[in-house]
């Protein structure tokens, strides 16, 4: 998972450094940019003051290739790549090209595969051949955007899992992963339909390819939905706060507990389904678990990096209270199993777990860190089980169902709950070419 957007068109380089800080919940390992300079693209990590029309930015959440290190954008000589997702048969890719007599430079990172395949099939068969084939043979979660030769090109996966949007004011075309990027510098925007590509020279020129490849089943991240997203963006046209909402309705509608005194959220991504499952519930919702704002995001983090000094307990308000404790997802349980102990030295009664996503039991290929089953606290284990390691007196997740009626389609990728991948994999094989 990254963020990821460009600006083509007057003061390139203020737009990217301006759509910046509405990417980086997406990625902190490390922002970069490239802007195409005199012709040449050149990779910089600050454009301020610099004089172009074509830039590229992105935020960096490592799946595969090294942590805390900044290997995007990606330049090829006249080629840059920015990319958000995972690409699940890289190494098949990088098989490809050596067929073709190339010789594959960081073949254990899926973006620098991505990237000189994409630069591959654009020089042997042109834009939309290229296009053509990308969508056929690449398997996985992507969202592109690239420079070649002077054209700025957007492409969203055929399966739409992970986002990408198009923009336009009256200085040019902006494209960004999250629309409220968009939004809030005040451009007019739509989302780029899933199996599509488009191409802007700097004529003005649009093209639009991929109608045969964007009628296909749709397999939408729903942790997008549930932890990534900006609850201010949309995704696949639907509001994120919206069903973050109607996450936390579907969590009160089955609540056995009468004695729940106070509902407390694990900031901040789980805050909206917290205020609904509370008001539906008539209980107070109130912050007892409050975070360092100035760590950012835990689960994002590098695994040498993750620690429980995010958070700080009001002591005063959890004493002898009974809890709803509302966490968006547990992937790893890391975060619980800090706060409950501590919850507990400080006098709270009860502690009940409600977590607005289904039970996470099967590795990611498409964009999220959680490539092996082996890290996940749900694989292998009943819910009861995952209670007694998290040491809360009771525990309820929402079933896929639950979660399908709240995001509103059918038309989700439930891989991580179900093991059910919108295309075949082999999860052994992928969990050896994912570890580090």
């Amino acid at each position: 998972m990254c963020g990821i957007w460009a600006f083509m068109g007057l003061g390139s380089p203020s737009y990217v450094v301006r759509m910046a800080p509405w990417h980086m919940h997406r990625g902190q390992e490390g922002v970069s940019y490239v802007c195409s300079v005199g012709g040449a693209l050149i990779k910089l990590d600050n454009v301020n003051n610099l004089a172009s029309t074509l830039c590229l930015g992105h935020a960096r959440y490592s799946t595969s290739g090294p942590y805390n290190v900044e290997l995007q954008p990606i330049v090829l000589g006249d080629m840059a790549l920015v990319f958000n997702g995972t690409i699940a048969n890289y190494r098949e890719l990088a098989r490809i090209m050596r067929g073709e007599g190339l010789e594959v430079a960081n073949e254990h990172y899926d973006a620098w595969v991505l990237a000189m395949y994409l630069r591959y099939l654009l020089t042997k068969h042109g834009v939309e051949g290229a296009i053509r084939r990308l969508f056929m043979t690449v398997k996985g979660g992507y969202a592109i955007i690239a420079i070649w030769k002077g054209q700025l090109l957007l492409i969203r996966d055929p399966w739409g899992i992970r986002p990408l949007s198009v923009g336009f004011n009256e200085d040019g075309i902006a494209a960004a992963s999250e629309t409220s990027a968009l939004e809030v510098l005040g451009f007019k925007w739509r989302e780029l339909e899933p199996g599509r590509a488009v191409v802007l020279n700097s004529r003005g020129d649009v093209s639009e390819y991929g109608d045969e490849f964007g009628n296909g089943k749709r397999a939408y991240c729903a942790l997008e939905y549930i932890y990534f997203m900006r609850p201010d963006s949309y995704f696949n046209g639907i509001s994120v706060y919206n069903v973050r909402q109607r996450l936390g309705l579907s969590l009160a509608r089955k609540e056995p507990i009468k004695d729940i005194d106070v509902v407390a959220p694990i900031p901040e991504s789980a805050r909206i389904a917290a205020q609904s499952y509370a008001k539906a519930l008539g209980r107070p919702m109130e912050d007892l678990v409050v975070k360092n704002r100035f760590l950012g995001r835990n689960f994002i983090k590098p695994p040498m990096e993750r620690n429980g000094e995010l958070y700080g307990i009001v002591r005063e308000g959890v004493r002898d209270k009974s809890l709803a404790l509302i966490d968006d997802s547990i992937i790893r349980g890391d975060t619980l199993r800090s706060l409950i102990p501590r919850l507990r030295r400080y006098g709270a009664r009860a502690i009940h777990v409600r977590v607005s996503s289904p039970p996470i039991r099967y590795p990611c290929f498409m964009g999220m860190d959680f490539p092996t089953r082996r890290e996940l606290i749900a694989h292998g284990r009943t819910i009861d089980g995952v209670r007694e390691i998290l040491g809360a007196n009771s525990l309820i997740y929402l079933t896929v169902d639950e979660l399908l009626w709240s995001i509103g389609v059918d038309e989700v990728c439930t891989a991580c709950f179900t093991g059910n991948y919108p295309f075949d994999v082999n999860i052994d094989e992928l969990e050896r070419d994912f570890t580090r």
